[in-house]
């Protein structure tokens, strides 16, 4: 009887150690997959726009159907003034009125000092530009023509319905 008690202690221990170094694999694995090796989004990385479009962010793609719906002609993403030296990307450029449109929807020191330098680029080289920031989303019907002031009425030409799409008349 003393001997299959034995047994059982060892064999448990044995069951112990085995759990043990299979959690430490699963967590090690776990901070591996977070840091880089192998690891997968959750959500998409990139969204279809109505226009076609394929945009880096949802943030992005609710701007880009936005100014689709009211009839604004648009591009997104290019270089700018595809000059030598230091290249940016603009987030859509508005060729009608040659205004150039960004999104700056993250945060953070190294995506700031970006920020920075790309608003200094547009300065230095006398070019319009409007920041757009994620509290425009929170009511982007008034916020977007908010923050391009008198420029909103060389943009938009006819009032459009903000689910659809479609083209209002002026009784609305």
């Amino acid at each position: 009887m003393e001997s299959n008690a034995v047994i059982f202690l060892v064999l448990m221990i044995v069951f112990m150690v085995l759990v043990l170094i299979s959690v430490w694999i699963i967590n090690h694995l776990r901070i591996k997959v977070k840091h880089g090796k192998g690891y997968t989004a959750n959500y998409p990385s990139s969204y279809l726009c109505i226009d076609g479009h394929k945009v880096r962010s949802l943030s992005e793609c609710v701007i880009d159907d936005y100014f689709t719906r009211n009839g604004i002609v648009h591009e997104y993403e290019d270089v700018i003034l595809k000059t030598t030296g230091k290249k940016f990307k603009y987030d859509w450029y508005f060729k009608e009125v040659d205004l150039y449109v960004e999104f700056f929807g993250f945060s953070g020191k190294k995506y700031k000092e970006t920020m920075a330098e790309k608003i200094k680029f547009y300065r230095k080289n006398r070019l319009k530009m409007v920041a757009l920031e994620p509290d425009v989303l929170s009511n982007i019907g008034e916020k977007i023509p908010e923050k391009f002031g008198k420029l909103w009425k060389e943009i938009i030409h006819e009032k459009h319905c903000p689910s659809c799409g479609s083209t209002l008349d002026d009784r609305i």
